[in-house]
């Protein structure tokens, strides 16, 4: 799980407001506010607080206070402009209190900053943003590349916006967590692995695909799944929602293929499960075989382990298909719990070497 608290402080920063000026002292103990757009001298209405206190309301672009009940700090409006709500904070020195009016002049920029809402943001671009960027960071590792799984990034987008309402955590208040929500979106998986981003005070110029895979690399635990050595990850899918001016992104990392090399001996077997009795799934796996070898093998899909070690102890055994004299071998089958390949060089001819390449969808 990461949170870039230091960024999502700088961007909320951002769209602070010190913008002031003002008019001679009257002697009057009423002091006025104005607030309006410096460009287009557009007047800015809502609630007036000065340190968190409200005070009342803006209207016309103006707001009166008994000058007993203001001080020193911070004067702050929240209001709406061209619809989307907006709070500025000012200045409000002691030096305030050297006149009787003050103009708080927000910049164009300032509003449109603090008016920006990323819910209107592209999700799915950016998603796919986010998977194009950590591509680059495997490939400049020398790793293969990640493929984009349709049905991996529902799972991802999901988990966005739940993180949204229950909190910023790998486990839904259920306790479930990536396997579990692969599992029930009927994804059979070999290995998974899960990034959280969260990044808060957005504006416009903000990039949050970037955001989020630079968070990740400079963590190691989040680094380990992008650049993962042992090349045990082979699909991905991203999910992006935002909100106000807090986007929530989610990688899911998920293994979907399994690719053995075995070099074999003649008169020798080797066995690789389809779908290991141990996983905890309880649906069928559609799975595509494909084998390739210098020399003829033999190869048997079984039901179990069992008819393999028949195989091997010469007994008589159940095969669900066998191909026999064969260097290519090439099957799609929907796969069910303990079902393997078994795959023996007959005792003719020299050793062979085998590589073995199995896809889960």
């Amino acid at each position: 799980m990461f949170v870039n608290r230091k960024t999502a402080a700088f961007l909320s920063l951002a769209a602070i407001l010190f913008i002031s000026g003002c008019a001679s002292f009257t002697g009057d103990s009423t002091y006025t506010m104005r607030f309006f757009v410096n460009e287009t001298s557009e007047t800015l209405n809502g609630d007036v607080l000065n340190n968190g206190n409200l005070l009342g309301v803006a209207e016309n672009g103006t707001f009166r206070a008994a000058v007993e009940r203001l001080r020193p700090g911070v004067i702050t409006l929240n209001g709406t402009y061209a619809g989307e709500p907006f709070e500025l904070d000012f200045e409000f020195p002691a030096s305030s209190f050297n006149y009787s009016r003050m103009d708080f002049v927000a910049g164009k920029a300032g509003i449109e900053a603090a008016t920006f809402n990323a819910s209107g943001l592209d999700t799915p671009k950016i998603g796919r943003s986010v998977l194009d960027l950590v591509n680059g960071e495997r490939m400049a590792a020398g790793l293969a590349q990640l493929k984009w799984n349709d049905r991996v990034a529902a799972v991802a987008r999901d988990y966005a916006r739940t993180l949204s309402v229950e909190g910023f955590h790998h486990k839904d208040i259920e306790g479930k967590d990536v396997g579990d929500r692969l599992k029930s979106g009927g994804i059979f998986y070999t290995v998974a692995a899960e990034n959280l981003y969260m990044v808060s005070g957005l504006n416009a110029s903000a990039n949050v695909s970037e955001a989020a895979v630079k968070g990740w690399m400079s963590s190691p635990g989040h680094r380990s799944p992008i650049l993962d050595r042992d090349g045990i990850f082979s699909d991905a899918g991203v999910g992006v929602f935002c909100e106000r001016k807090t986007c929530y992104s989610v990688m899911v990392f998920a293994g979907m293929e399994q690719n053995k090399d075995v070099r074999l001996n003649p008169g020798y077997l080797t066995f690789v499960y389809l779908y290991d009795p141990a996983y905890p799934f309880d649906f069928d796996a559609p799975v595509d075989i494909m084998i390739e070898s210098d020399g003829n093998i033999n190869v048997y899909i079984v039901p179990d382990r069992v008819q393999y070690e028949n195989i091997v102890n010469g007994r008589g055994y159940d095969a669900i298909s066998e191909s026999r004299q064969v260097k290519d071998f090439n099957q799609s089958l929907i796969a069910r719990k303990g079902q393997g390949i078994a795959i023996e060089l007959p005792r003719s001819g020299s050793a062979a070497d085998v590589n073995i390449h199995v896809r889960y969808s």
